[in-house]
């Protein structure tokens, strides 16, 4: 089977503590415990055994279990320097016996069939190439009746990367790998999934990335420049003009996908 959690170039210490600066202890991506409340929707997770697919800094999981009533979760991701970031975080807030964290590599997830309740995803499946193997593999390891929700990087559609996309790439110094919704939505549905839900989140980050870019080069600077230097700051405030622009001409959208796995006989 092709990779499904592909090899990226990651977030060393300096790439994760900047993002933290802009979005939040814990968080990764945009939106924090908030947004990881939109993804859930109207979706109940309470008492349930939760899948976190690229889980980061731990972030997510602490507001799955605390914020959510989340019965377990376990974190996957390929960083190994994340895991134990995300690992030391949850026992600081006495969570461990419900958190768990486990390095995984490029390949089938290391999980039996049907495992888990729901799979959550914030923001990190970008990463993967193989998309169609990875939603197949999260299929496969939830139970007849399970959640999937995720919340993904997006492009607009068509067939083709458009410069922008490619220049947002470049600009992000990762290997990144983009879908349309419509397309991430036909996937989820090849792959088994039902009542498939897809939210187009592309007004409300333009909206918040303005404010990012504002404060990186207002409220922030100062930080970044005393921590990381005059180069790698205009860095990160390129990046950010990027993503704005590309989020301005709707060639970056982000989106929530929620679906079930059918319990039954159709």
């Amino acid at each position: 089977m092709a990779e499904e959690i592909k090899e990226d170039p990651g977030y060393p210490g300096d790439v994760q503590e900047k993002l933290e600066l802009v979005w939040g202890e814990g968080f990764l991506s945009p939106g924090g415990p908030a947004e990881v409340s939109r993804i859930l929707g109207s979706k109940s997770i309470s008492g349930c055994e939760v899948l976190d697919v690229g889980s980061g800094a731990g972030g997510v999981d602490i507001s799955l279990v605390r914020d959510h009533g989340a019965g377990s979760v376990v974190g996957v991701d390929v960083q190994k320097e994340l895991i134990d970031l995300a690992s030391s975080r949850a026992q600081k807030c006495n969570l461990e016996s419900q958190i768990k964290y486990q390095l995984v590599t490029p390949g089938p997830l290391p999980f039996a069939d049907e495992s888990f309740d729901v799979a959550f995803s914030k923001d990190a499946i970008i990463h993967v190439r193989e998309k169609e193997d990875l939603y197949t593999e999260i299929f496969r390891i939830l139970r007849p009746g399970g959640r999937l929700l995720v919340s993904d990087w997006l492009r607009g559609d068509g067939d083709s990367l458009t410069p922008m996309v490619q220049e947002f790439i470049t600009a992000s110094g990762h290997d990144f790998t983009l879908v349309s919704l419509r397309g991430l939505g036909e996937i989820v549905e090849k792959v088994g999934f039902v009542e498939i839900e897809l939210e187009d989140r592309r007004n409300w980050y333009l909206q918040e990335a303005t404010g990012e870019l504002e404060r990186l080069q207002g409220p922030l600077n100062a930080q970044f420049l005393e921590m990381w230097g005059e180069e790698s700051t205009q860095d990160e405030i390129t990046f950010w003009e990027v993503l704005v622009a590309a989020l301005e001409q709707g060639a970056i959208r982000p989106g929530h996908v929620r679906a079930l796995k059918f319990a039954g006989t159709l």
